[in-house]
């Protein structure tokens, strides 16, 4: 096991309540069962206080953008290494 650091960022982070968590873990395709829980913790305490709290959607791989230690990151099979950073990023859209 790898101990990870997590930081999500932009709409991601507005939408979940989250910035960033540590996590034990050995591949990146990990990452997203562990975060989903914790996202579901944060609301479910969230959502005594607004009732009317939407829940975020569920993160998945192919709606994101990662980068591992500042590098782009297109496999979910990736093995991580301790210390390693990642930055959660949902996609860039424009108008």
């Amino acid at each position: 096991m790898a101990k990870v650091k997590v930081k999500l960022f932009g709409v991601l982070r507005m939408d979940t309540h989250l910035a960033e968590e540590e996590l034990n873990i050995e591949k990146v395709s990990e990452i997203f069962p562990s975060l989903n829980r914790r996202i579901d913790e944060i609301f479910d305490e969230n959502r005594k206080e607004n009732p009317a709290l939407e829940h975020p959607d569920p993160i998945e791989f192919k709606h994101i953008v990662l980068f591992i230690n500042g590098e782009r990151c297109k496999s979910k099979s990736h093995r991580l290494s301790d210390g390693d950073e990642l930055w959660v990023l949902s996609p860039a859209s424009g108008g």
